[in-house]
């Protein structure tokens, strides 16, 4: 009868192993993006920072970094651009121009403000025929301006923008230290 126990405990602990092993497995891939083309970044420890510039002249700026849900960050963000090159009237610090229309991200906000988004990928398709890759994503936009503490609202890949669609004509730039809370 003990030999018989005994030769149930090897198996269920074999069993057990390699099931741990198989969902250790799976758990990293869906974690990482390894399998799904998810943009890998680093993370910031609490503490540490990181400064990135952000173009006028570009609708979204790689931070390179990833971010999760509930995870405080502190922004801070200097310098000066102008909503339309060589008119000293659309120039604009962090927190915009004060004005809103429709044709920006945050309606709500100033154009040209400093804002960001934390970009989730949820999946990606593949077209058949053109070989054409669609990714599949969820995205949170947020209004930083001049500074700003943002608990995140879901898991993904940090970027900082303008305020605004239609950005080709402006120059200058954002200098933004994003800091990790503790």
């Amino acid at each position: 009868m003990k030999e018989m126990l005994s030769f149930w405990k090897i198996k269920f602990c074999c069993l057990c192993l390699v099931c741990c092993s198989v969902i250790g497995l799976i758990g990293s891939r869906i974690s990482w993006g390894q399998d799904q083309g998810q943009r890998k970044g680093r993370f910031l420890r609490p503490g540490e920072w990181t400064e990135v510039v952000v173009p006028a002249d570009k609708n979204w700026t790689d931070t390179g970094l990833e971010v999760l849900a509930g995870q405080r960050l502190i922004f801070r963000a200097t310098g000066g651009i102008s909503l339309q090159r060589g008119n000293p009237i659309a120039y604009c610090g962090p927190e915009g121009y004060p004005l809103k229309t429709v044709q920006q991200p945050l309606k709500d906000q100033n154009i040209g403000a400093l804002i960001g988004k934390v970009v989730k990928l949820i999946s990606i398709e593949k077209d058949e025929k053109t070989g054409e890759e669609k990714r599949n994503e969820i995205e949170e936009i947020f209004y930083i301006g001049r500074g700003r503490q943002i608990y995140l609202p879901l898991d993904g890949h940090l970027y900082l923008g303008i305020n605004e669609v239609v950005v080709g004509d402006n120059v200058g730039s954002f200098r933004v230290e994003i800091r990790a809370g503790r």
